[in-house]
């Protein structure tokens, strides 16, 4: 029972990381120039995304989106330690 409530905690999570993520990335896309949305500007691992491709890396869950996701989360916890 444990192990299952466990589970479906960090499935939460990791939805809640998903759609934060995807609101940072798309607040981000809303203030660039529209000509700067398809150009590269972010690397993540070894491959460069514009951000409209971040965006859709991480709405379809891909590895690439999953990393993404998770270093904007590392980010917002470091700045939360910081105090900004």
């Amino acid at each position: 029972m444990a192990d299952k409530n466990y589970d479906a905690k960090r499935k939460e999570e990791k939805e809640i990381a998903k759609q934060l993520a995807l609101s940072d990335v798309r607040g981000w896309i809303k203030k660039l120039p529209a000509a700067k949305r398809n150009k590269p500007a972010v690397v993540v691992g070894s491959k460069t995304f514009t951000p409209e491709e971040i965006e859709k890396e991480v709405e379809n869950d891909t590895d690439y989106g999953k990393q993404f996701a998770k270093m904007l989360h590392k980010s917002r916890m470091e700045l939360s330690k910081r105090g900004k």
